[in-house]
């Protein structure tokens, strides 16, 4: 318990990371008066003013204050009917709390909340924002890199690029659901049988474009079909049917992204509409994240993470993954941009498909402060100057 005696903090600062005309990285650097800086993330697509703001407001009300504890920081963030901002950046200053205490304890952070569990963490590359050639083609080259290349043994694509069933019409909808199915069905050709193949839907689909589409589907073999269906739009019993549909043909549902607290995640594991939950540590912070992913857990449901931004936030999950008793497999967004493995001092080596957990303090080696000063001292040109290029189409 030394490690809690005295928490004191300097400084609260940031660093923005134009990646893309779609993604900014925000990651927080949290000082300690008297140890090492601890790393979190903030990134929030389209509202990167708003969450400068706040760590503004944080610097102001928690320089120079010693708390008892983490919670006792985050506390002092706290407020009733939160802004999205606001709870992003208590979530990233709480990961960067206990960062920076499992450094000054010289502990890795996965020790630090009660692990390890497993010496290596599976994990899946997110390749969709890194796609911009959008056609079946172009997913299946992506697609075939990242296996063949980097030695991942599971990729995840968002294949319904333009498709909103509350907005399509019929013939529209049926085009744009044909489309993301040639696009799975190349991607399964290009990686072989032996690689796990996930589908995002992104919460596209009606019941009815799910099933057809998981019909279509019968021999790709997919590993999880995730967010089919809004989860509000639905009752339970669409939901559950959906699920027992794709089960019949051996995948597994998956949702769970936007929970942020356990009396959501109980009620969302309630209706039993998925098979996997994958909870985002922006959202849930850590220590709720890990009351939830073992309640989960201990519901039958199998556990993942919700990891789509950069590499700060990455290596958090890693650690926490490999921290939680059961867990099935993590996100990494995987060539977005060449700044994620600049930012984390090289490209991450897989051993069979999983990143090997390290043994440094906190979530291993920090971020590498002058490449984080470069791209905050270029951001508003770079960010200016991405806002007039074209994008990868799709979603996280």
């Amino acid at each position: 318990m030394q490690a809690l005696q005295s928490l004191t903090v300097r400084s609260v600062s940031a660093f923005v990371i134009a990646v893309s005309p779609k993604t900014n990285w925000i990651v927080v650097e949290l000082a300690l008066a008297d140890g090492p800086s601890g790393w979190g993330e903030a990134t929030l697509a389209g509202a990167e003013e708003a969450v400068l703001a706040e760590i503004g407001h944080a610097q102001t009300l928690l320089a120079g204050v010693a708390f008892s504890g983490p919670a006792e920081v985050t506390g002092r963030l706290r407020m009733t009917h939160a802004s999205q901002a606001r709870m992003i950046v208590m979530r990233a200053v709480e990961q960067a709390v206990l960062d920076a205490l499992a450094r000054r304890a010289g502990l890795p952070l996965a020790a630090f909340l009660g692990g390890p569990e497993r010496k290596a963490v599976p994990v899946y590359a997110n390749i969709n924002r890194g796609i911009v050639d959008r056609t079946p083609a172009g997913f299946a080259a992506r697609a075939r890199e990242v296996v063949t290349v980097e030695g991942y043994k599971a990729v995840k694509i968002a294949p319904f690029d333009g498709l909103d069933w509350t907005r399509c019409d019929h013939a529209s909808g049926a085009r744009l659901l044909a489309d993301g199915i040639a696009r799975i069905v190349a991607v399964r050709e290009a990686v072989g049988p032996g690689v796990a193949l996930l589908v995002d839907c992104h919460s596209r689909l009606s019941p009815v474009m799910a099933r057809t589409a998981l019909r279509a589907l019968d021999g790709a073999a997919l590993f999880w079909f995730e967010e089919p269906l809004a989860e509000d739009a639905f009752d339970d019993h669409t939901g559950r049917a959906l699920r027992s549909f794709a089960n019949d043909r051996g995948i597994r549902i998956a949702g769970g992204e936007h929970l942020a607290g356990m009396t959501e995640a109980r009620d969302f594991l309630a209706r039993g509409t998925c098979d996997a939950i994958l909870p985002d540590l922006r959202w849930t912070g850590l220590r709720s994240g890990l009351s939830i992913l073992e309640l989960a857990a201990s519901s039958g449901v199998e556990v993942s993470l919700h990891n789509p931004v950069g590499p700060v936030l990455d290596r958090i999950s890693v650690q926490m993954a490999a921290a939680l008793p059961s867990f099935l497999i993590l996100e990494r967004q995987v060539r977005e941009s060449p700044l994620f493995d600049e930012i984390r001092g090289g490209p991450q080596t897989l051993a069979d498909g999983a990143i090997p957990l390290e043994a440094a303090p906190g979530f291993g080696a920090p971020p590498d402060r002058a490449v984080l000063e470069r791209c905050a001292a270029q951001g508003f040109q770079r960010r200016a100057s991405l806002a007039g290029v074209a994008g990868a189409g799709g979603d996280a």
